[in-house]
């Protein structure tokens, strides 16, 4: 059985209230409800996002979007470190300290414009559900970095909901970060940790994600 459009629109909505589980700590933010065009733009393959500003220059960001591949085929893209820099946005290099079946350590080191580079640690925790898969971040010390090399806070998450009766699933991605005190005149490198960067790599993790997907059901069929 395959969802039709006034079925999947209605599960969208829903799905869009549900937290993974009590023990994922997913927040019920009021930024996950969204309006009838939303959700429309959502079937369409848009990128929907919701930023608000915080203290000093925090910004948090919650983004939508629905892929036409499986969970567990995304959740493997995202969780192949090796190959983020192929399409994350700005990543340069990485490092994994370590890894496990329930998550990671990981340095990362961003390349921004007119030569400003940012590196960060983040400890990475993996959560199954049921058929949810969630992904969660949180920056932790990596010593011997320079308050201007590094960003002072980002943590966040990627939630994965597969859409009933077919091979799509819907993405509830969440971050906050605070880049920390911006030189003057580099305002731009808020948006450029934040909206701007969010936008692209969901976008190009859903169009390679597509395509392995695509490749996968030629050859099985």
């Amino acid at each position: 059985m395959v969802l039709n459009k006034a079925m999947q629109c209605c599960w969208l909505a829903v799905a869009l209230m549900l937290p993974l589980s009590a023990s994922a700590e997913v927040v019920i933010d009021p930024a996950w409800q969204l309006s009838k065009k939303e959700i429309k733009r959502l079937e369409e393959g848009r990128t929907i996002t919701h930023t608000t500003s915080g203290e000093g220059n925090i910004k948090h960001v919650d983004a939508f979007l629905l892929f036409k591949a499986p969970a567990p085929l995304i959740f493997s893209l995202i969780t192949d470190y090796a190959k983020l820099p192929e399409f994350m946005p700005h990543l340069e290099k990485i490092k994994v300290l370590e890894s496990n079946a329930q998550g990671a350590l990981v340095n990362y080191q961003l390349g921004l414009p007119f030569g400003v580079e940012k590196k960060y640690r983040l400890r990475l925790a993996y959560e199954k559900k049921d058929s949810n898969m969630r992904m969660a971040w949180t920056k932790v010390p990596w010593q011997g970095l320079k308050p201007k090399e590094t960003i002072v806070a980002t943590t966040g998450y990627w939630l994965f909901k597969p859409v009933p009766h077919s091979d799509e699933t819907l993405l509830v991605y969440h971050t906050t970060t605070d880049p920390g005190d911006v030189p003057f005149g580099l305002g731009w490198i808020v948006d450029y940790l934040t909206n701007k960067s969010v936008v692209e790599l969901l976008e190009n993790t859903k169009e390679r994600a597509e395509k392995q997907w695509s490749i996968k059901q030629k050859h099985s069929s």
